[in-house]
């Protein structure tokens, strides 16, 4: 899964072109982008922390 980017706490970035603006839950970077890539390089992007995966399993019962 490719990792995902999020606007800096308290920021809102406009996309180019009438896009949405970047979403606040993030999406993949398009690295041959040069506005994307400018945007992680100023720091207007942060990486959104992997959560932990669920076994499945509850541990309930043994």
């Amino acid at each position: 899964m490719s990792e995902l980017y999020r606007p800096v706490k308290g920021q809102r970035i406009p996309m180019p072109g009438g896009e949405p603006d970047w979403p606040q839950d993030g999406r993949p970077i398009n690295e041959f982008n040069t506005y994307e890539a400018r945007l992680l390089a100023e720091g207007a992007l942060e990486k959104v922390p992997e959560e932990p995966q669920q076994s499945g399993t509850s541990g309930k019962g043994k």
